[in-house]
């Protein structure tokens, strides 16, 4: 988890300096020390970040020019804080770095938040808060960081982490889940939390979209720094080689709305926190909860409209989006003006769920909040009409496959649960033939859980915070029945190129098609279908639609992704008898998309699609009943 290191070891003494100065500042920090925080704010909005010390490599004995601070326009009419730190022209004081710190000090409890308005996410850099910092100076500063760090994985591959500090030298925390891969998006706005609690600290990121629930949760347990400041950092994190080079040895981040204090604010249900900017409407105590799988559909929608002031919500601008409908006819109120009690009663079952919600006041501040949902039962799921593919079913021994395959794989307590030729479990499929995979070794480099022969990754979960074990989907029933106790295996690592097939039998119907995945990276996943013998290599395919998947920011945060057509509308496949599907990873094999997400399973959900009649008459005033006349799709006649 090292992610940085301030220092740099040189033939200089970098970091020499006068007892005098040593006296002055060990007097100043035993002042600041004394001093106990109530609470600071700053939105930057006056132009200025008056109250703040600073530290860069403008500061002896590195005399280098400093890092600038600027003061962009916001998205809420005001002002944002940019740290930008340049390389510096001489690599031998260490990368680029900036600190931005209050003096007053925390110990036992504190909160703190800022938002993450931008960065230049081609930078390998990190940027987040200072914690209980002190000593600070060039290579003399002890704490505490919590940081994202958008490089930290080639293709950018992102990373959340505390870690600790012992003069500008980075170190694991005592304990403690204290990294989790996430991968940000450089246009969405960010909240970044840390509370402190006597030796523990507990980090949180959410997006403004939807501010009731986090994205990740990490937390740390280390009592080496039991008090000191708070503050804003960026740092370069390119190799040494790199320290100097004015274009990738720079640091970038535009931070707002800075909150620290000995108290939480107001909290916002269970798990959210408050807008930052006071009276903005925002929702709260919503249900159902981000990407909910199998949320019962007569719960209906839920929320609380509030400003968590007596600032007003307006009432009649209170929209409910649901696929793009509008739906806020249906929507019933109730409680007092500042806080709106809302509720929807409209939900459909088996449906998957875009939803938006739009709130504003009297004084047109205007928020939205947006998350998915599925109303799918399990019971479905196992009905006749509907066809589960699971992503690891792939066919075997070339173009050999089992329609309705039973769980297997190996249980909780290590024990093999069917297998042998009985579901799926450690069957040999024919490499171009039943798949491509462009590793060379079983699991696509990580040990295979289920195909444990095949070079497709094959694994139960991932373990994508650091200390938590490995994480997975909602596990189903059919896992769990007859005392199965068997994981949610998926396809994992995969590569733009790669692809696998499917041979199922389908009942005579229309199908809307949708792919259960996770990402950290935008990408489009292929369904085809094979032309020719799925048995035989150079096989034949025909393009039967896309998922165009979005990033989820981690590998643990799934959600379904409905097939479409080029033009991104949704679409709908008629199937009947045996047929062989693939997906396709789409794009080229390249860092940014390898190994970014995984593949749970696939649901053909029968669908009504409408039939248009033609009828003609011989007669314009006649009446029409002739229905022999058809029509060309093709040349649209």
């Amino acid at each position: 988890m090292k992610a940085f290191v301030f220092s740099a070891e040189t033939r200089k003494r970098l970091f020499g300096i006068s007892s005098r100065n040593i006296l002055t500042s060990l007097l100043l920090l035993m002042f600041c020390w004394q001093q106990m925080a109530r609470g600071q704010t700053d939105d930057f909005n006056d132009g200025n970040d008056g109250g703040w010390m600073h530290l860069d490599l403008s500061a002896p004995p590195a005399n280098f020019p400093p890092a600038t601070n600027s003061y962009p326009d916001d998205d809420f009419g005001g002002k944002a804080y940019r740290i930008f730190t340049p390389a510096p022209p001489d690599p031998g004081f260490g990368p680029a770095r900036a600190f931005s710190y209050r003096t007053e000090v925390y110990s036992n409890f504190f909160y703190v938040a800022v938002d993450v308005v931008t960065w230049d996410n081609s930078l390998n850099q990190a940027f987040g808060f200072l914690i209980r910092a002190s000593n600070i100076g060039l290579g003399r500063t002890d704490g505490y960081v919590l940081n994202y760090d958008p490089n930290q994985q080639p293709g950018g591959r992102g990373q959340f982490q505390i870690n600790r500090v012992d003069r500008e030298a980075p170190s694991d925390p005592l304990s403690g889940p204290a990294t989790a891969n996430i991968t940000l998006d450089p246009t969405h706005r960010y909240r970044f939390v840390l509370t402190g609690a006597g030796s523990t600290l507990t980090g949180h990121i959410y997006d403004f979209l939807d501010l009731t629930t986090p994205l990740v949760t990490i937390l740390a347990d280390d009592d080496t720094y039991p008090s000191g400041v708070l503050g804003l950092f960026n740092f370069s994190r390119v190799d040494t080689n790199q320290y100097a080079n004015p274009i990738t040895g720079k640091a970038d981040v535009t931070f707002d709305n800075y909150y620290a204090s000995t108290a939480a604010p107001t909290p916002l249900g269970l798990q959210g926190t408050p807008h930052p900017v006071p009276d903005m409407p925002q929702v709260a105590n919503r249900t159902p909860e981000a990407r909910a799988n199998f949320y019962p559909y007569t719960n209906g929608i839920s929320l609380t409209a509030t400003t968590l002031t007596t600032n007003a919500i307006n009432t009649g601008a209170i929209k409910l989006f649901l696929n793009g409908a509008d739906v806020s006819s249906g929507l019933a109120m109730s409680g007092s003006a500042s806080n709106v009690d809302v509720t929807f009663n409209g939900l459909a079952a088996n449906v998957v769920y875009d939803a938006r919600i739009v709130l504003s006041d009297f004084s047109g501040r205007t928020t939205t909040n947006e998350f998915t949902f599925d109303t799918f039962d399990e019971s479905y799921f196992d009905s006749p009409a509907v066809k589960v593919i699971e992503a690891e079913d792939y066919n075997y021994n070339s173009g050999q496959f089992q329609d309705e395959p039973p769980p297997s794989g190996v249980n909780g307590s290590g024990q093999q649960v069917n297998g042998f030729g009985v579901g799926y479990f450690d069957l040999i499929g024919t490499t171009n033939v039943d798949y491509l995979d462009y590793s060379t070794s079983p699991g696509s480099g990580v040990t295979p859980e289920y195909r444990t022969v095949d070079f497709v990754g094959t694994q139960a979960g991932s373990a994508e915070i650091d200390n938590a074990g490995a994480l997975n989907d909602t596990i189903r029933g059919k896992y769990a029945a007859n005392s199965y106790d068997l994981p949610e295996y998926e396809v994992r690592g995969t590569e733009g190129g790669e692809w696998l097939n499917y041979t199922r039998v389908f009942s005579n119907a229309n199908y809307r098609v949708y792919l259960r995945e996770a990402c950290r990276a935008p990408q489009a996943v292929y369904l085809d279908q094979v032309t020719s013998d799925p048995a035989q290599a150079n096989q034949t395919t025909t393009r039967l639609g896309v998922f165009n998947v979005p990033s989820t920011a981690m590998l643990i945060n799934y959600r379904y992704v409905p097939l479409t057509d080029p033009k991104g509308n949704p679409t709908s496949l008629n199937l009947s008898g045996t047929n062989t599907l693939r997906l396709t990873l789409g794009g080229p094999q390249t860092n940014a998309t390898q190994y970014t997400m995984v593949l749970n399973y696939l649901v053909f959900v029968p669908v009504i699609v409408p039939q248009i009649v033609l009828e003609s008459s011989s007669d314009v005033a006649g009446t029409f009943t002739d229905s022999t006349a058809t029509i060309d799709t093709a040349s649209k006649t």
